[in-house]
Order: structure tokens, then C-alpha cells, then sequence
């Protein structure tokens, strides 16, 4: 949230600075690309001036899971868990239009994936049917070739340097999914087929429902930053994101011992 809050506000700050000067979009687009390609460098080592841990690879020693939905239901613990790929991404598409305050976006992840050890009791509902699985063990979860694509507009207080999110539409599309989960119902045959029923599942979930999923995305993200956006000026979310100032250092991520 904090990442994304501050690219939002570079790209108003940018558009701010070209008040009262001719207005090249193109301009402010190659500077918000240069900005996200440079946030891409700097993941492995997080943004300590944001209070942004490493997140290339994003790392919980442990976490307690507790999901109750109408489709879902998941209780149980994860252990080591890495989510891997988050810098492994392509800006398709960048554009910043300075007079509508609108940016149009295009991002493609390659493989983003998740390793961990797991203990979950887990009840999956589908097509009116209800499965029970309970598992332990070692799982794996990619999902390959992801494009995000949309739009958001924004506003911006001359005076008051307040920015404010409009709208934000989030468009998504899963080119594979691959899930390698050891212990669900047991072993073997079983397994395997659990996984490519899961795998089918989470693909189907996400490329099936699009306007759901961008409305569900919509009234969460946009009040959750707009709220961090009253509480903070456009300089100071720059501000926090520079540190002290002065040349950046080179991010040198840090030794993994899992």
C-alpha cells in the first residue's frame, strides 16, 4: 500500500511541476517508468525510508491463516513462506495524461510464485459441491505470464497539496497456473489430481470474473489510500521515500538463509 501510495504521488508531482509550462506527457510517462524500473531495483533491499521490508523475495517466518468466505474456508498455519517474482515484471504500457490527471497502465509478470511448508484444514465450495481437505507438507504455487492492466484518475490540491485517488480500475488475466502441493488428501493419484483441480480452480476464478474482481479491488484499494492520503502532504510521502537525500546507494540484497 505504501509503494503503491507513493508512485501515485510522483506521478502528481510530476504533472504539478508542469503548471504554467507546455505539458508533455510523454515526458512525465518515461519519468514515472524510470521511477518504477528503479523501484524494481530496489526491492530485494526493501525502502526503509517508506518502512517497506524486502520484498523480492517477500518473506514471513510464520503466519497464522484464518479465511471464512462463501466459496472459502481456510484455517491452519504456514511456516518459511517465500513469495518470489514481485520484480519479475514488464511495464507494457505507461501513460500519464497531465491535462485529465488520468494514467493508463499495462504490467506483465512472468512467473510469480510461492514456496512454503503448510498445515491447513481447508473447505473449498464450488459448483454446489463441498471438499474437505486437510494437508500438511511442502507447497509450491506459480502463477505464470499475469498482466495487469487498467486505469486510475486522480486529483490534486494546488494549494493544499492533498492528492486524492477518483477511480482505479484493475483489469486482470492468468496465462498458467501450476500448483504443487504435497499432502492433500494424502498422497499420489489423489494429490495430483487435487492439484490440478486447484490449479483449474484459482485460473478459472480469476480469468472468469474480471468485473467482479476489479470492483472488489475498487472499493477496497480506494478508500484504504485515499485515508493515508489525508493524513500526508505529496512532499512528505517524496520525502519519506528519499531518506536523507543525496545519490542513491546501490541496493545489494541480502544474503537468504531460506
Amino acid at each position: 500500500m505504501k509503494l503503491f501510495v507513493a508512485l501515485l504521488a510522483l506521478v502528481a508531482y510530476a504533472n504539478a511541476a508542469a503548471v504554467g509550462e507546455p505539458i508533455d506527457s510523454h515526458s512525465i510517462s518515461s519519468t514515472v517508468v524510470d521511477v518504477i524500473e528503479g523501484m524494481k531495483e530496489q526491492m530485494p533491499c526493501g525502502f526503509p525510508g517508506l518502512g517497506i521490508p524486502p520484498i523480492a523475495p517477500l518473506r514471513i517466518d510464520h503466519k497464522n491463516i484464518d479465511i471464512d468466505t462463501e466459496t472459502l474456508k481456510m484455517k491452519g498455519s504456514i511456516e518459511h513462506f517465500r513469495l518470489n517474482g514481485l520484480n519479475d515484471f514488464d511495464i507494457d504500457e505507461m501513460k500519464v495524461n497531465a491535462i485529465t490527471s488520468k494514467v493508463t497502465y499495462k504490467f506483465n509478470f512472468r512467473d510469480v510464485n510461492v514456496d512454503t511448508t503448510y498445515d491447513m484444514d481447508m473447505l473449498l465450495k464450488k459448483y454446489g459441491f463441498t471438499i474437505k481437505m486437510i494437508g500438511a507438507g511442502h507447497a509450491k504455487f506459480a502463477i505464470k505470464d499475469m498482466t495487469i492492466w487498467g486505469t486510475l484518475k486522480y486529483s490534486l490540491g494546488v494549494i493544499s497539496g492533498k492528492l486524492k485517488l477518483k477511480s482505479l480500475d484493475v483489469r486482470t488475466h492468468l496465462g498458467e497456473v501450476d500448483s504443487e502441493i504435497e499432502g492433500m488428501l494424502g498422497d499420489g493419484n489423489v494429490n495430483e489430481m487435487m492439484n490440478e483441480y486447484l490449479a483449474e480452480a484459482v485460473e478459472m476464478a480469476i480469468n472468469e470474473n474480471e468485473d467482479m474482481i476489479a470492483e472488489t479491488i475498487e472499493q477496497i484499494a480506494l478508500p484504504a489510500v485515499n485515508s493515508v492520503l489525508e493524513e500526508v502532504s505529496i512532499g512528505d510521502i517524496i520525502a519519506g521515500g528519499d531518506g536523507e537525500g543525496g545519490e542513491k546507494e546501490v541496493c545489494i540484497p541480502p544474503e537468504l538463509d531460506w
